[in-house]
């Protein structure tokens, strides 16, 4: 009892090979000349944010109501080609979806690496003025244009966060923690 049998072992490590074997890529992507496109699942992804050290993920961001200072966030995006979009929400689904309190972009560069620039003005609109306690900023970037819920095209697709072309569409969120300071 307590000993591993030789027979056991060669399993798992079968097992553990088929397992690796069986999760990689069987079709390689293309690497014809002049696509940028870097395929299905290639979601751009927020990777850092300034300026330091007012901006760090996670946080705490002190925010000044009506704040003039700009939020840069650092994308990476594989497709090279796609303009990345961010919205900026305050406490979404923290009870209910509450839509963007601010927005920015990127166009292609060439590169695959962008910073954006987002305005962090509006972040305290939606929190009382003697509101002191913390709250998430949420950003979500996305490499389709953001639609209006009114638009039939975001039926069925988060509320404040529709997508165009939602099957094509890739995405990702990132989060701090926030305070907006009371104002004396």
């Amino acid at each position: 009892m307590g000993m591993i049998s030789l027979a056991t072992l060669v399993i798992a490590a079968q097992l553990l090979l088929l397992v690796t074997v069986a999760g990689a890529c069987l079709f390689p992507p293309e690497l014809e000349a002049g696509t940028s496109d870097a395929g299905p699942g290639s979601s751009p992804v927020i990777f850092s944010s300034g300026p330091a050290p007012d901006f760090l993920f996670p946080g705490p961001l002190f925010l000044d109501r009506q704040d003039s200072r700009t939020l840069s966030l650092t994308v990476l995006d594989n497709d090279i080609d796609d303009v990345v979009h961010v919205r900026l929400y305050i406490d979404y689904g923290r009870p209910n979806p509450e839509p963007a309190y601010a927005e920015c972009q990127a166009a292609p560069t060439g590169e695959a690496t962008r910073v954006l620039a987002c305005p962090v003005n509006t972040l305290c609109n939606p929190i009382a003025d003697t509101d002191q306690g913390e709250h998430v900023l949420e950003a979500m970037v996305a490499d389709r244009e953001f639609l209006q819920d009114s638009d039939p095209a975001a039926e069925g697709q988060d509320l404040f966060r529709a997508l165009k072309d939602p099957n094509r569409a890739a995405f990702s969120y990132r989060s701090w923690i926030m305070r907006c300071n009371v104002e004396i």
